[in-house]
Order: structure tokens, then sequence, then C-alpha cells
């Protein structure tokens, strides 16, 4: 039997539904009626209980604490900006982004900070940079909540259970790290290398590196700063093992600390290559560090081509020196363009996901098992987002890792840095000519050596008026005319010098050595200049040098 139709002649699908459920069940007194029809209502409207989407609000968590700090906060406005520039006159919901700082990195500080955020109706959580613990407790009430948690910061180590709802992450995965490490060392032949950790997690964050030391038989020793933050001990034992590459997992400032008294203890000179982790390398500023032979590695992800690079910059700029007395601006750090990015990566979810569904948001609470309904198709939106960035090209996996990107590989100079290769994460190197790969003849070009030395007949000696004379012309003999002839060829200095203590070199108790082979076991001057170079036996039970090449 068919119903009849609706008294009033309305279309609409839910009052055709209500006067059909009307027409089916026996009468019922008016106000049963009227509790009816509102559940109903309510059951089929469910974005009745949260807000329309009239602003895509987000909350960025901060945690910089440093003197003239990172330009996050700044980043994030930068951001905000431009992409609601794009959209004047546009009916699309602006971007609002709220800022919140935590002091410490503390679980109960940071479970409070997320409980106002949630009262808030935000479709993400941003950051912190660097802040472990707090980073893992946002990701487990995010996960509660099912809000997306875009994360800017190292991954946790060890590494956090598997979650219900997951997050993204901008930053380079612990594995993609050690790859790029091992493409380099590759690069070197896999040689001896030593690896120096501010923190015992350094060996959960490079575990991929360990393993492949392990399976290529190769040796890695691992060397770990005590409280003290001292690199000297660790340093002497590196140098005196004759240990030549030496990998360092710290942040910016302590891997100043280590390369500066690496510095101190002669250990800059071409024999060593240090290949530093952290992202920050760029900011990094070795001028009393770096001489013309030093090999210092490390990794960038700054885009330099985005379109909006260089007006990032010069806000950073502008803002650091209004506010800084430091001087000169050393650049963007890592985490300001990763806050930039982030913004512009849940923007792009969001609005793909509002094409086909309408969104809304609603306020959560701590104490509520209510969660955002819309979070875990935001995610999914998430995970399938690719945008150039300020930090490259930004795609994630499966387990919301970064994937199909690029670092670039940087050296340090006297002046600054300059890109030297790219490893991209399908774990392919290509590296540039670099002062690595040259020979000794073109090393040498243009530099001067200073070479120790003994008095001996013929080898090395005085002239008859050495007095009347200068430097390098108060010798003659055998070795000396030799020095002269190769600094010639090799377009190279020299500076003779004669040993401090006038010995060839003895052991003592201790295990150093006096003399010409002390210094050079010190690195202090290069390969000595006498009969043990010729040939000449009564050196024989002295050790080898390190290395077989002229050393500044």
């Amino acid at each position: 039997m068919t119903p009849p139709c609706p008294a009033g002649g309305g279309t609409g699908s839910q009052q055709t539904i209500l006067h059909e459920e009307q027409w089916k069940m026996p009468a019922l007194p008016a106000l049963l009626l009227s509790i009816y029809v509102a559940v109903l209502l309510l059951t089929m409207a469910p974005l009745s209980f949260s807000q329309a989407l009239s602003a895509v609000r987000m909350a960025a968590i901060l945690d910089d604490q440093s003197a003239c700090g990172r330009g996050e906060r700044l980043a994030l406005a930068l951001a905000r900006e431009n992409i609601n520039n794009l959209m004047e006159g546009s009916s699309q919901a602006r971007v609002e982004v709220d800022v919140y700082e935590l002091q410490t990195d503390s679980q109960y500080d940071t479970t409070d900070t997320m409980c106002q955020i949630l009262t808030k109706g935000v479709v993400s959580v941003i950051g912190p940079a660097s802040s472990p613990a707090s980073g893992s407790t946002i990701s487990h009430i995010c996960g509660e909540k099912e809000i997306p948690h875009v994360k800017i910061g190292p991954e946790e180590t060890p590494k956090l259970p598997y979650l219900r709802f997951a997050s993204v992450t901008l930053y380079p995965s612990n594995e993609d790290l050690s790859l790029a490490i091992g493409s380099i060392l590759r690069s070197f032949g896999y040689p001896m290398a030593s690896l120096v950790c501010a923190k015992a997690e350094c060996l959960l964050r490079l575990e991929e590196l360990v393993h492949r030391f392990l399976i290529s038989r190769e040796t890695l020793s691992v060397r770990m700063l005590d409280d003290s933050l001292d690199p000297t001990p660790l340093l002497k034992e590196i140098r005196d093992d004759k240990v030549a590459t030496i990998i360092i997992d710290a942040n910016a400032s302590i891997s100043y600390h280590i390369l500066r008294k690496a510095n101190e203890l002669g250990m800059m000179s071409a024999f060593y290559k240090y290949i530093l982790t952290t992202m920050d390398f760029p900011l990094l500023r070795l001028d009393d560090v770096v001489g013309d032979q030093s090999n210092i590695l490390g990794f960038s992800m700054l885009n330099a081509s985005h379109p909006f690079y260089l007006e990032f910059i010069r806000s950073l700029n502008l803002s650091w020196r209004e506010g800084c007395n430091i001087t000169p601006y050393p650049g963007p750090a890592l985490s300001s363009a990763l806050m930039f990015d982030a913004v512009h990566v849940v923007v792009s979810a969001v609005r793909e996901l509002n094409r086909s569904q309408e969104i809304g948001v609603k306020p959560l609470s701590c104490t509520s098992p209510l969660i955002w309904q819309h979070g875990t198709s935001l995610m999914n939106y998430l995970r399938m987002v690719e945008y150039d960035g300020l930090t490259g090209h930004i795609e994630f996996n499966s387990k919301g890792q970064r994937t199909n990107y690029t670092l670039k590989i940087l050296e340090k100079h006297p002046r600054g840095h300059k890109e030297i290769g790219t490893w991209y994460s399908n774990n392919t190197l290509a590296m540039n000519s670099t002062s690595l790969d040259l020979n000794a003849s073109e090393t040498l070009a243009n530099k001067t050596l200073i070479v120790t030395t003994i008095l001996e007949n013929p080898y090395v000696m005085h002239k008859a008026n050495h007095q009347d004379y200068q430097g390098n012309d108060q010798y003659k003999g055998f070795c000396v005319d030799m020095l002269r002839e190769l600094a010639d060829i090799l377009k190279f200095s020299f500076k003779i010098k004669l040993v401090d203590d006038g010995l060839y070199g003895a052991p003592e108790p201790n295990g150093s050595w006096t003399g010409m082979v002390g210094e050079l076991i010190n690195r202090s001057r290069v390969p000595p200049l006498s009969a043990r170079r010729l040939g000449d036996p009564r050196l024989s039970s002295a050790p080898d040098p390190p290395t077989g090449r002229l050393l500044p």
C-alpha cells in the first residue's frame, strides 16, 4: 500500500521520511512524538555537534629556549599570512595558528598544555622540535583523541609502541640518517671510523649504521661524552688509535665544542674527516676551526629554490637583528622551515578532505572519551599530500615517515660551506668532485707545510755561516735539496723546524713517543725529514706514520 503524500507538500528527504514514519506508527501523544522527531533529526545530522569549519585552526607547540630564538613563531606567522593572502577574496576558510610554549620537556606540563588545546577545536597539533618526552606525550594524547600530530623533530628513541592513531613526521627518520652516513662512508671505502655520542640514545638513533658496520666487518669504535661534555680524552684516544674518520652525533652547539677541541689537538689536518649528524649543520660558524685542508661534512634540507625562500630568510634576518645582539645572522634553523612547511601540509590535507565531505571541528576534553570524528579521514589525506616546501619535496609513506626527498651534503670551508653531493631517500648518493677526492699534488698546492727534522750529515746540516741567514736558507743537505725539488713540483711552501727535544724518538712508559716520532704521532708536524725516511735502520722500532702523505 502506498502511503499518502505529506499534507504540507514538502520535498526534503528528512521531511519525507518523517512523514513515512508518522504514517506507519500508531498515534502517540504530541510530546512523545516531538521527542522522537528530535532524536531522529540528531541521528541524521551528526555535524550539528560540531562547529562548521569557518577557519582552519591548528595548534603549534614551541620549545625554543635559546637566547635569540630559532624563528619558529615568525615562521608560523609567515606561513599563515602566505596562505591567507593567496586566498584573498576566496570563500575558503582562513588559517589560524594558536601558539603554545613549553618551558620544560615535561610530561606533566605537556599534558596540561594539550588539555588547553583540546578545548579550542583544532584540526592538528604541530611540534615541538627538540623535546622528546613532550613529543611522545603529544602523540599519545593526539592518538586518543584522533587529532593528527605533525612532528618536526627527530624520531623518538626508543621508538614509541604502536599507537592506535599515528602521526606524520617531516624530519628524516633515524634509519634514513644512518643510510645517508653509510653512503658517505661507502664512498670513502668503509674506513675504520669512530662514533662520538653526546647521549646514550645515539646508538639507538644510528642502529642501522652500527648494523652495517657489523655486516661489513669494518671497525667502528663508539665513545660517549661524560656529564662534563669534555671531549678531550675521547679525541686523544681517537688520535692515538690513528682513526681518521670521526662521526659526531650531537646538537649544533656540542658539535662545535668538539670540533674546536679537535682543532686545539691538531686534528684538523687533511688526514681527518668529520661527519656531523645535526641537521642544523649550515648554522655552524667554524671560522676559528676550519682550515684550508679541513674535511667537515654535514647535511642540509633547506630548499633555496623555493619561491618564498628569499622572503623567508629576509624576514627572519630582520627579526634576528631587531631582537638579538649576536651578529651576523647565522641563517634559518631547520625547525623554523619545518614549521612553515607543516602549516602548508595540514592546510593542503584539510582542503582535499573538504572536497569529499563537509567537515567540522568541536571542542574536546581530556576528561571526556569523545574523539574528533574527522581525524582518521584527515590523517589518511595527510599521508597522501605531496608538497614542495622550504625543506624540499614532502611526501609520506604508509608509516607517516617522510619519503622521496633529498639531503644536501655540505662541506665546511673557511668562508662558509659548499654543496658537494646529494643523498636520495632511495639510498642513492651522488657526490661532486671535492677536496676529499683530490690527490696529494692537488691537496698540497698553495699550502705551507711545517717540516720537523734533526741535524745529521749529509741529510740535514747547518750552512757554515748559517747565522747570517734566516728560515730555510740556514740549511743544506740531501733531504733539504729533495724537499726543495718536491715543493717546486707540487707547488707548496715549507718551513724547516728542528725537533724541540733534538731526538729521533723513543717510546715512553705511558705509550707516547718523544722526538720526531712523537711529533708525527701527535700530528703537530709533517712526517719527519731524516735518515729513517731514506732507509736508515736505526729507527726500525718506531711506529709507521699514520698516513703516507705529507700533512700540514
